[in-house]
């Protein structure tokens, strides 16, 4: 039998909700990535694109977004497919020698083949990472652009309007609380809200910063995590 909290994380209303989607990520000030990658995922725009920026910008969210099987990828890089359209490899800052040159055979093939595209991301500029060369210089190919995380202020303007479409009043109490003890980004925001809904739900009663306290503990303690 599954425990509670575990129960609460496999509904389908909660799993749809987490589900990382182009058209769910708050676009900010990357409104440009945005649009590379949508047309990536159709077939069209740049061949590479490299995307880098800061933990909680949303990196991992948008390759999710546009590559859904990356999600259940056992190896950091993918092997070349003769007829793959699309590739990515998330945090290549993190790639040891080994996947650095896979890295590096993925862009070959990638450049000659006239239907393929690669979509890269990691938390440093191309020409700081701690990569070969020659993986570098085939990461500034294409497109590059550092992505932005929200402002604490926009952050938490988003917040109240996600908290509001879920009939959950954002009291004081709670933008304090979430401000200093979670991370300032929207996915991990919104997934203790989420969270903290279906609790409600469960024992029929309001959202309450004490709910958004249990929220955060289950999803800390279940290894779903808030980073």
């Amino acid at each position: 039998m599954q425990e509670p909290d575990q129960y609460l994380l496999d509904l389908p209303e909660l799993q749809e909700r987490e589900r990382p989607t182009l058209e769910n990520f708050i676009v900010g000030e990357n409104a440009e990535a945005l649009a590379a990658l949508s047309e990536m995922r159709e077939g069209r725009g740049p061949k590479f694109l490299y995307l880098h920026g800061p933990k909680g910008a949303g990196l991992t969210h948008l390759l999710t977004a546009v590559d859904p099987e990356s999600a259940e990828r056992t190896q950091p890089v993918p092997g070349y497919v003769p007829g793959t359209k699309l590739y990515t490899v998330d945090d290549v800052d993190l790639l040891d020698t080994g996947y650095a040159r896979q890295l590096f055979a993925l862009q070959n093939a990638v450049y000659g083949d006239a239907d393929a595209r690669l979509i890269c991301a990691g938390r440093l500029p191309s020409a700081r990472l701690p990569l070969p060369d020659g993986v570098k210089s085939r990461l500034a190919w294409g497109l590059s652009y550092a992505v932005k995380p929200l402002s604490e202020e926009a952050a938490f303007e988003v917040l109240g309007r996600a908290a509001a479409m879920r009939g959950i009043e954002l009291t004081p109490a709670m933008a304090a609380w979430m401000r200093t003890h979670l991370p300032r980004n929207m996915r991990a925001l919104t997934r203790v809200f989420d969270l903290a809904n279906q609790l409600a739900l469960r024992t029929k009663r309001k959202v309450t910063l004490a709910l958004v306290r249990e929220a955060a503990r289950v999803l800390t303690e279940t290894g779903r995590g808030l980073d």
